[in-house]
């Protein structure tokens, strides 16, 4: 009786345990393949988004395409520019219809592709427009409808920009959430293993009391063994378990599969491991290993590269916990390995690609920058000529004159916008060197009010430039670059002022025990908002699009400003409210003490003097020349 109660014990006790073991194993499962499709669909929205990424990327150059073909053509009547064009404008209709495809569920870059249709078929409007004037009126310059086909691919290529600036997001988002699940994936699987250990030393309790049933109970553990194995074998990581204190280590299936060798899972020593690992990496792997196993490091968590079968070098992540005994030493370490080529590959390629990108970039501020003097040359005989020809009218009837002045005011305004673009592109690509001595102040003061004074009584407004405490000072540094500073920011309060007027005013202020110059240019004109304050000093951006339709410019003004301000150790501040007006604030180091610059000129014991104050000073000046405000 007894014994068939126990028996009954037995059972019902045993069947408990497996109904938990199998619960445990299908949740281990379950975990495993959700985990494993959670990963693959995160891994093909990676791939996605960079797919979204590249065809944008591409859009931007077709555009550029299409212009500049049919431009060959128009300048030099060559057919091949014709079917480059048509090229580049089919390509530019298939990217956007991939680009639509792509991102058909996400409403805000559907409403940017949209508008990108729009702005492309005005686009391609205004080319056939221009191409067909041109046909008709062969003397008919081709640079008549430049602004608007150029604010179009701008339009274009803007919005474009926001499609990549909200992929690049997404894409790093993503990439964040493949972290994330991984980190789960293991977690769970370490939990799992953690949890199945457990049952294993209760099943073992239990059948050490019940030794009526030893065989049934020692056959019901191998069983059980098995299935754990194969639970194992069925992740997509390998698992490892070395026993620290016996250097022997429990390697699965898995493990060695994902490196192409067909092996069970087996117990060997860690120079199983070490001899697949990259021999420019294996130190740096060990050395971490025995930090974490030293408690310097607070978890073990590295990529390195192992080799495949086939000779190709496969990226591992690899993941592991130790437990420790009393004394603080390991005593085990469990952990994982992931097959992460396929991301790091995808990381390097977007590195590339941003690499090659600012490579471009800085090609083209070098390009620009030392073809300063073939593009100022050309451009500097234009503006002569139509300045002889403003001068010698006598025998020019009305129109003749009125185009004489479209043409000296057009290769005016062309002249600055050069210089803009030449002087921003040295200054990028690091050509751009002071010519630093010794000046008077006042003298630039006086130059750029007499330039200023005249152009704020064209505009009917105000125009007030106090100096007064700086009279007879000399200063040390570039007086051409800060009579160009100050020509800018005055002339930006001019253009933006409607009515009132503009206020100059220059000091010495002491900051940190160290001199700087002054210069405060307020106005009274429109005002920025307090969100468009760091956009001013971008290049080729101003508060937004009717600011530049209604006044102009080409927004290479104030960053030239402030990086001339950087060069010289000094910045460019700016407040403001809108309606009310602005106030830009220069401040440059002061590096010379204040002297007469016209005292005593020809004087060798004067010029004596400011070489030992500027000397001095210049030694002063190099050990905080790196502060900024």
């Amino acid at each position: 009786m007894t014994g068939s109660y126990m028996d009954k014990v037995l059972i019902r006790n045993f069947t408990i345990f497996m109904v938990i073991l199998l619960s445990c194993a299908g949740a281990l499962s379950y975990s495993v393949i959700s985990g494993d499709k959670e990963l693959d669909k995160t891994d093909d929205l990676v791939l996605h988004t960079h797919d979204v990424i590249t065809e944008a990327e591409q859009l931007s150059t077709l555009i550029e395409g299409m212009l500049a073909a049919q431009r060959g053509y128009l300048l030099t009547k060559n057919a091949s520019f014709i079917e480059e064009y048509e090229d580049k404008k089919v390509g530019v209709s298939e990217h956007i219809a991939r680009l639509a495809e792509l991102t058909n569920e996400n409403p805000s870059q559907q409403s940017r592709l949209d508008e990108i249709r729009s702005y492309f078929t005005d686009f391609s409007k205004q080319l056939q427009e221009r191409a067909r004037k041109v046909e008709e009126d062969q003397d008919k310059t081709i640079l008549e409808d430049v602004e608007t086909i150029d604010n179009l691919k701008d339009n274009i290529i803007r919005i474009n920009s926001a499609i990549l600036e909200e992929e690049y997001a997404l894409l790093n988002e993503r990439f964040g959430k493949l972290g994330v699940q991984k980190d789960q994936y293991l977690n769970t699987l370490l939990i799992s293993v953690g949890g199945g250990t457990i049952l294993l030393l209760f099943l073992n309790a239990f059948l050490l009391n019940a030794q009526r049933h030893r065989n049934l109970a020692e056959a019901s553990l191998k069983d059980t063994e098995e299935r754990f194995a194969l639970a194992i074998d069925g992740t997509e990581d390998g698992i490892f378990d070395w026993d620290v204190k016996n250097d022997q280590v429990f390697y699965s299936r898995r493990l060695f599969e994902m490196l192409g060798y067909d092996r069970k899972a087996f117990t060997g020593t860690p120079k199983d491991l070490k001899e697949l690992i990259h021999p420019e990496e294996v130190n740096a792997v060990w050395e971490s290993i025995d930090q974490y196993l030293a408690g310097d490091l607070s978890e073990y968590r590295q990529e390195f590269r192992m080799k495949h079968k086939s000779g190709r070098w496969v990226w591992i992540q690899s993941r592991a916990k130790a437990l420790f005994d009393r004394e603080g030493k390991a005593t085990r370490m469990v952990g994982a390995h992931t097959d992460i080529t396929h991301i790091v590959k995808t990381r390097e390629k977007l590195e590339l690609e941003k690499e090659e990108a600012q490579e471009s970039n800085r090609a083209k501020s070098e390009f620009l920058a030392h073809m300063s003097h073939e593009i100022r040359t050309p451009l500097t005989a234009i503006s002569g000529i139509a300045e002889i020809l403003e001068k010698n009218q006598t025998n020019l009837d009305d129109r003749q004159k009125k185009l004489v002045n479209t043409l000296l005011s057009s290769t005016a305004s062309l002249k600055d916008l050069v210089n803009d673009v030449l002087d921003f592109s040295k200054i990028e690509g690091g050509e751009l060197e002071l010519d630093e001595q010794i000046f008077a102040l006042g003298s630039v003061f006086e130059s750029v009010i007499s330039m200023m004074s005249l152009k704020a009584a064209e505009e009917g407004v105000s125009f007030v430039f106090d100096y007064g405490t700086l009279k007879g000072t000399d200063f040390y540094g570039d007086a051409k670059r800060i009579r160009q500073i100050l020509i800018n920011l005055i002339n930006n309060a001019i253009k933006f002022t409607d009515q009132g007027g503009v206020t100059v005013k220059a000091g010495i202020e002491v900051r940190d025990g160290n001199d700087f110059l002054k210069v405060e240019v307020a106005d009274t004109g429109i005002g920025i908002a307090p969100e468009n304050l760091d956009m001013v000093f971008e290049r080729f951006k101003q508060a937004d699009s009717s600011v530049s339709r209604k006044y102009g410019g080409t927004g290479l003004g104030l960053p030239i400003s402030r990086n001339l301000a950087h060069l010289m150790g000094g910045d460019i501040f700016l407040t403001s409210e809108v309606g009310k007006g602005s106030t830009f604030t220069v401040l440059l180091p002061i590096k010379i003490s204040t002297e007469r610059a016209g005292a005593d000129e020809g004087s060798t014991d004067h010029q004596e003097k400011l070489n030992d104050k500027l000397r001095a000073s210049l030694s002063i000046f190099t050990q905080g020349s790196d502060i900024r405000l």
